[in-house]
């Protein structure tokens, strides 16, 4: 089938919403790294894709985009940028239902994140989701891009 936000016409409201969350903070770089982690554990074609041909023409972007999926072992991402995929882990993940995100983990974030940029990730997360799942269920696969 089509993109379901494409037949329903929600793209304007789901731009809205990104246009927010680019808007509050929190860098577009880490925003790339947390959405290709959202697209690894999801095994988003598509997402994974996009992550690597955003990042094809910058090298210091390029070199962490590869260690995303090894990010704990990496000396790459600073504590806020860990505490960030860690975060997006546990949100995509939701392991241990309502304890998934721990109060340890929030308290991580909160010494990393103020209140706006702490919703702005934890909406990005979600919204990388429902991108994620919307691609795998419909079978969006990774475009010709480099053809």
């Amino acid at each position: 089938m089509k993109n379901p936000a494409l037949v329903l016409g929600v793209n304007s409201a789901i731009q809205t919403m990104m246009g927010s969350i680019y808007q509050s903070g929190i860098s577009f770089e880490l925003l790339e790294y947390v959405g290709l982690r959202v697209g690894q554990i999801n095994n988003c074609e598509l997402c994974i894709g996009e992550a690597i041909v955003k990042a094809k023409d910058n090298p210091v972007t390029r070199d962490r985009i590869e260690h995303v999926l090894s990010w704990r072992d990496s000396k790459l991402f600073n504590e806020s940028e860990q505490a960030a995929l860690e975060l997006t882990e546990a949100i995509t993940r939701l392991e241990n239902k309502y304890e998934s995100v721990s109060d340890e983990l929030w308290l991580k974030v909160e010494t990393h994140f103020g209140e706006k940029e702490k919703a702005a990730l934890v909406l990005f997360i979600s919204v990388m989701n429902m991108f994620t799942r919307l691609n795998v269920a419909t079978r969006q696969l990774m475009p010709e891009w480099e053809q």
